[in-house]
Order: structure tokens, then C-alpha cells, then sequence
């Protein structure tokens, strides 16, 4: 299992360059809830870096045909106040989960137990 530490660089793929994240900004029915995503491999951050250009294009944020984007790199630093939840396999309480913040009122009791 990956261990977080001082120093960790994080990638997170999109449209536009993010230099300082805003989470009101960030959609609120995603696998982990509101947040901002952030991965270890940067060859994943380019996946979401595709995915990023085809909704903005669909939604209209950006121009058709727009085929760049932006990998902004972050690095970590432990705080006192973050918290975590880490999940060892995608196991089913993965998978309520993730369920639980997609489709809201699915697995009540996952949602409260997050909100913890």
C-alpha cells in the first residue's frame, strides 16, 4: 500500500491549468463526494486530462476541437487536519462507497458514516 509523506507529488489532469484548487468549484457527485482528485501516477492524470477536455467541450466551457490541457503537479505535505480514508481493495464497502456519493439516497448509512 502507498504511504503518504512530505514531499509527495500528486498530478491531477484537466482542461485548464489549477494552480491553487477551489472546492465549491468542484462537481459534488463524485466517487469520493466534492473534492478535489489528485493521483500518484501521472499516466492517470492524463487520462482524466482527456476526460476533462470531452465534458467541457460537451458542457460547453470550451471550444470544440480545444486538444490540450494541463497536468498541474502538487506537492503534499502532512497537516494535522486532514483526513483520510483509505480503502485496501475494491471491495464491496468500496463499492457503497462510491455508489454512495454518485447517486444520492443509495446507501444512506455510507453517507453518514462519510460525513463523520
Amino acid at each position: 500500500m502507498l504511504e503518504l509523506k512530505d514531499q509527495f507529488v500528486l498530478y491531477h489532469g484537466s482542461y485548464c491549468e489549477v494552480k491553487e484548487p477551489e472546492l465549491a468549484k468542484c462537481a459534488k457527485r463524485k466517487d469520493f463526494g466534492q473534492g478535489f482528485y489528485l493521483t500518484t501516477s501521472k499516466e492517470q492524470a492524463e487520462s482524466f486530462l482527456k476526460t476533462s477536455i470531452a465534458k467541457a467541450i460537451a458542457t460547453g466551457t470550451i471550444e470544440e476541437g480545444q486538444k490540450f490541457g494541463y497536468i498541474s503537479t502538487f506537492e503534499f505535505n502532512l497537516s494535522g487536519n486532514l483526513e483520510t480514508l483509505i480503502f485496501e481493495n475494491a471491495d464491496v464497502d468500496w463499492l457503497h462507497c462510491i455508489a454512495a456519493h454518485r447517486k444520492k439516497k443509495m446507501f444512506i448509512e455510507v453517507e453518514r458514516e462519510m460525513a463523520r
